[in-house]
């Protein structure tokens, strides 16, 4: 993933190196939150830098990762976590944190 803020670039890649024992798809999103936490906290909600790091989250590449990070066992549930998801979820329109059902008509 690039970036073309350097900053940006330096901390995704931190987060990227210190998630090696996550699966591709999870150590993106692992890395991207990270960053979004990090910003979100030295610039606030409103940052560019923050809105650059959503906008990277939403990539419909980025979905399935995203499901897989928030169905994971052991996903984090303090306040912060579940407030962030539930941005995500507005965003996305669909419940990162549920399984996607898949309909079966058998009928056709």
């Amino acid at each position: 993933m690039r970036f073309t803020d350097a900053q940006l670039q330096k901390c995704y890649d931190q987060n990227f190196a210190g998630a090696n024992d996550c699966p591709a798809p999870l150590r993106q999103v692992h890395a991207l939150i990270g960053v979004y936490d990090w910003f979100q906290m030295l610039e606030g909600q409103h940052s560019p830098r923050v809105h650059e790091v959503i906008d990277q989250l939403l990539l419909p590449e980025m979905r399935g990762g995203l499901r897989g990070w928030y169905q994971r066992p052991g996903a984090e549930t303090d306040s912060a976590t579940v407030e962030f998801r539930t941005q995500l979820n507005q965003l996305t329109g669909e419940q990162l944190e549920k399984p996607v059902e898949v309909s079966r008509d058998l009928s056709a």
